[in-house]
């Protein structure tokens, strides 16, 4: 008997709180225990959670706030010919391939926005957040052995997992996946969306690298001209209307021959990223921030995110500030904690003020 796709690919095997299935036809069902799982569902969550079992056994985890697209799944009596494909499109999930042998790992397809994960026997966690940044990570099999092997890869490069916790970051399709690194003080259980906010310390440790080593690449010391260099008496408004910019619209002439070289390039790198930020809002109807980015923010530590209708600024640094604003009017967050102190705004600012202080004492 040849293969055929069938209309139920697995079910729902356990469900907490809000979560439903997106059909292909654009209706939505509800996340029970129980229902079934159809091609080209999207299954995603909101204050809750959802196991999901395909019928080889493979298994697909969604903590809150979660996004995964099923877009194809086939089996046929011959795995070399069955096809398992899903895009982890945000938030934090976790997928372990199927016993049964039903499908061949070379044609499990499993994407990030950012990047292709190859499975070769896994239980892996891929986290993502709203610009498409995704942390992955190996776990081990019950008897703390790595799992298997996974190869993230993008156009610009890729990177092989095989120790239990080994985990690299990938920023851009253009980015090169981070060096592995191996966490330690994790199990699978602490793995969440707060990891690409505050990532683990191997991790942020493997960016910093990567940055500074992209930092040498573009711009060796005896290209650069310290003598003439005004990028930094410039902020993103200065190019916006001049089209879009990328790296290769900014003139690398000159600086305040005393400016620290590293403050210059990550001035430049966030400078940058503020600019992707408004041509990405432009045609997305995201507000258009001044001194932050969506996302994680290293500078003010701010995470800087879209939820229930407002934009959020949460800060987990001794003690939690978390405020959300409803979308439509201008928004001016101040802010003097913990040695920073800058204001940011959202589309223009002036409407709304929040003054935020913290001491220590």
């Amino acid at each position: 008997m040849g293969g055929a796709f069938a209309s139920s690919i697995g079910d729902i095997v356990e469900s907490t709180g809000v979560g439903s299935l997106v059909r292909e036809s654009s209706d939505e069902v509800t996340a029970d225990v129980g229902q079934v799982i159809e091609l080209n569902d999207t299954a995603q969550t909101a204050k809750g959670r959802m196991l999901i079992k395909f019928l080889d056994d493979a298994e697909l985890s969604l903590i809150e706030h979660t996004k995964v697209y099923i877009d194809k799944v086939y089996y046929d009596p011959n795995p070399s010919k069955s096809k398992m494909v899903m895009k982890m499109a945000l938030g934090t999930a976790r997928f372990a391939s199927g016993r049964l042998g039903m499908v061949d790992k070379k044609n499990i397809d499993i994407s990030t926005p950012t990047a292709q994960i190859a499975v070769r026997g896994t239980d892996f966690t891929t986290t993502v957040d709203e610009l498409g940044r995704s942390l992955v990570i190996l776990l081990p099999d019950e008897w703390g052995e790595p799992s298997g092997e996974i190869i993230v890869s993008n156009e610009a490069g890729s990177i092989t997992l095989t120790e239990a916790y080994a985990a690299t970051m990938v920023s851009s399709v253009s980015s090169i996946p981070t060096q592995k690194v191996v966490i330690d003080n994790i199990t699978s259980a602490t793995i969440d969306n707060m990891f690409i906010v505050n990532p683990p310390r191997e991790v942020r440790e493997a960016i910093e690298e990567q940055l500074a080593d992209e930092k040498n690449d573009d711009m060796g010391a005896l290209d650069f001209d310290y003598l003439a260099f005004d990028e930094l008496e410039k902020d993103f408004d200065d190019y916006v209307d001049e089209g879009e910019y990328t790296r290769l619209d900014f003139d690398a002439l000159g600086a305040d021959y005393l400016t620290d070289v590293q403050d210059v390039v990550e001035e430049l790198i966030r400078t940058m990223a503020e600019l992707e930020d408004v041509q990405d809002s432009q045609g997305s109807g995201k507000a258009r921030l001044v001194n932050a980015k969506w996302g994680y923010n290293t500078d003010s530590q701010y995470s800087v995110f879209e939820e229930d209708g407002g934009i959020v600024f949460h800060r987990n640094v001794n003690g939690i500030i978390s405020i959300r604003f409803l979308t439509g009017g201008g928004i001016s967050l101040f802010t003097d904690v913990n040695g920073y102190k800058d204001t940011i705004t959202a589309d223009g600012g002036e409407d709304i003020n929040v003054f935020v202080t913290q001491q220590d004492f």
